[in-house]
């Protein structure tokens, strides 16, 4: 059985967290939470492995030292339940965050690394449970996101270790794939 996978992450700012946090404490009851410390965007990721990803883990940090993007303004302002899980996602398009994303899947796809059924789209998953799907818009909540991270995500032991993260800065005539 898979129990590990990498992935390149926006991780929420500390306040922001905390508001992610009270919206999801607000939804009631669900089967499995998404405790504060492992809220994220997910911007790029692996398939699931079986064993410790070591060599794919150094290929991901290489790609992670490549890419060069400027802070990304992070804007989530609606709650969306599918049939599986409830999450926040923004309700209009984020360029730098799709950049961003484009960037960090490019190098994975190029590595033969990036997960053949993922789509990018953003959002932050809050919980895990059965019901019906909804949306709705919420007060948004917002910040500036100043580095992405690498995650190693141990399945089913609810552990995220972080193998690396990167500024995001403004660089006038920065090269970056």
């Amino acid at each position: 059985m898979p129990g590990n996978r990498l992935f390149f992450a926006l991780r929420p700012s500390p306040l922001a967290r905390n508001l992610i946090g009270v919206q999801r404490d607000q939804l009631g009851l669900a089967e499995s939470v998404v405790e504060n410390d492992r809220l994220h965007i997910t911007l790029a990721i692996t398939e699931d492995f079986a064993r410790q990803p070591y060599a794919e883990a150094k290929a991901l940090i290489a790609i992670g030292e490549q890419v060069s993007a400027a802070p990304v303004p992070v804007r989530l302002d609606r709650v969306s339940g599918s049939n599986e899980t409830i999450a926040l996602r923004p309700s209009r398009k984020i360029d730098a965050l799709a950049e961003l994303g484009a960037k960090l899947q490019q190098g994975l796809a190029r590595a033969g690394l990036l997960r053949g059924t993922w789509d990018f789209h953003p959002h932050v998953t809050l919980l895990y449970r059965k019901g019906r799907p909804f949306t709705r818009t919420i007060d948004p909540i917002s910040w500036d996101a100043t580095d992405f991270v690498l995650i190693h995500s141990i399945l089913g032991a609810h552990r995220h270790i972080e193998l690396g993260r990167w500024p995001l800065e403004d660089r006038q005539g920065a090269f970056g794939f």
